[in-house]
């Protein structure tokens, strides 16, 4: 079980997209293995990326899985079924042809070459990088000049003609408000370019339209005005260089007043490249059934659906599911579906708000911690209908406040439910959301629910790893967590 302690950081095809609050691999993979057997069903109702997807079919269970979010739902299906590394390269090289050139047309400087990355402060241009066209530099920096600014304006007044609008609500805690759109968050120069680049997508054959559609989601935060300057690297020990190196797209939409608008052609190269190194040169393709009776009548292995969690629970029949393992959402944590507006958005798909289990700080949408809890409540409660007996309900959980873990307390109530114990769920490493938020929490929590009376050799595995607790963690011992 050193899985459940030693997870490593995330790579190949888990390490592609940034989609928010991914779970280690190892943690899930050793879970499924030890709590269900091969042809056993199970599920996962809120989806994610699909990692609980991908792992329960490599290890041949069956599979039932869902998600609200269009994005997450894209993540999941093509986790399950990637295209080959060759057919991926040939697609890359066909878009590399067709508008390479258009998009770093508009990054060419009159008689100083191609720009790869320009330093704006306050709307003032204070450096300008280039990547060498020999030699072992990483790259050239050099000060703006009046073309630099000429060649930007002249592809500020960009208007959107694709893209569809963007739907973003009022919420501090993401510093979102209603009326941030495509050209508050992108330069026109990075708008155009995204455009040229869906065009071209669009074209593409269906087997790997898909996934350039992903890689375009996967690098779209990189070209926004929301990548920051990082400016005290090192600063903590005392050995700073006083370099500035390139940031990352964050959670929210923070718009730093130092912030890098990089070149998108690169970013979008750089992603994809990234994603060839980690596909399949032969994939096993695993056979995805269109509804809930093929998996259970095993025509296929994994159902996957773009619905809610109770939508999903409520179509499958009682007592047939050995193993819910899913990742709920933590309260007000990740208001997921206001965050994946822009790539869906790309997508050119509209998710369901109204049906999210969430609580947010958008007033407008109304999702309050009641709200949340009752909806919880009774998906958890759903849940505890549809597992058999000696089956097993695992639930991935983080929150610093009591009030957030009711409706897994109201799990124990259900019939034939008892609570068997918890686990910390480590990772590699601290991710952004852990570091920065005031009063975070260092870990999340295992937490493993049984019905009827479970295999006690299931259970004796578990209770072996450090960190073990037969109890709901306290919200005191949560927060104290390391």
């Amino acid at each position: 079980m050193t899985d459940l302690t030693a997870p490593s950081a995330y790579s190949g095809l888990y390490g592609f997209h940034k989609y928010w609050g991914k779970k280690p691999v190892e943690p899930l993979r050793a879970l499924i293995s030890v709590l269900s057997d091969a042809g056993d069903l199970v599920a996962d109702p809120f989806l994610g990326a699909g990692a609980i997807a991908r792992e329960a079919a490599a290890l041949k269970r069956r599979f039932l899985g869902s998600d609200i979010n269009p994005v997450a739902l894209r993540l999941a299906s093509f986790n399950m079924n990637p295209c080959s590394t060759e057919a991926y390269k040939s697609a890359l090289q066909h878009l590399s042809d067709t508008v390479r050139s258009t998009i770093l047309e508009s990054y060419d400087v009159e008689g100083l070459g191609l720009t790869s990355h320009l330093l704006w402060e306050e709307g003032v241009i204070s450096s300008v990088w280039q990547r060498p066209v020999s030699g072992v530099r990483r790259r050239l920096e050099r000060s703006a000049t009046n073309a630099d600014y000429k060649l930007s304006a002249l592809y500020e007044g960009y208007e959107p003609q694709i893209l569809r609008d963007l739907v973003i609500f009022k919420n501090s805690r993401i510093n979102a408000n209603a009326d941030l759109d495509w050209k508050t968050l992108f330069s026109g120069r990075a708008l155009r370019n995204i455009e040229i680049l869906i065009k071209a997508i669009r074209r593409l054959p269906s087997d790997v339209r898909e996934v350039f559609e992903l890689t375009l989601t996967a690098s779209i935060g990189q070209m926004s005005r929301m990548v920051f300057a990082i400016t005290s690297r090192g600063k903590t020990t005392g050995t700073t260089t006083g370099k500035v190196e390139v940031g990352s797209w964050v959670l929210g939409f923070w718009r730093p007043k130092q912030h890098f608008e990089i070149n998108v052609w690169n970013c979008f190269e750089a992603r994809a490249n990234k994603l060839a190194r980690a596909l399949p040169e032969i994939p096993v393709p695993v056979t995805v059934g269109k509804t809930i009776a093929s998996v259970l009548g095993d025509q296929a292995a994994v159902y996957l659906n773009n619905q809610g969690a109770l939508s999903l629970l409520r179509e499958v029949p009682e007592s047939s599911i050995q193993l819910v393992i899913t990742d709920p959402p933590h309260g007000d944590r990740i208001p997921y579906l206001e965050l994946s507006e822009i790539w869906n958005a790309v997508l050119d798909e509209t998710p369901c708000l109204s049906e999210e289990i969430v609580v947010s700080n958008a007033a407008a949408r109304q999702m309050t911690m009641n709200e949340y809890n009752a909806r919880l409540t009774e998906a958890l409660q759903t849940t505890a209908l549809k597992v058999k007996d000696g089956g097993f309900v695992v639930l991935l959980f983080n929150s610093r406040h009591q009030k957030e873990w009711q409706a897994l307390k109201a799990l124990e109530s259900a019939e034939g439910i008892s609570l068997v114990g918890a686990l910390p769920l480590h990772y590699s490493a601290r991710s952004v959301v852990q570091d920065t938020r005031k009063g975070a929490m260092k870990t999340d929590f295992i937490i493993i629910y049984a019905k009827g009376k479970p295999c006690s050799e299931r259970v004796r595995k578990l209770a072996m790893v450090p960190g073990w607790i037969s109890h709901l963690p306290s919200c005191t011992k949560i927060k104290n967590a390391r």
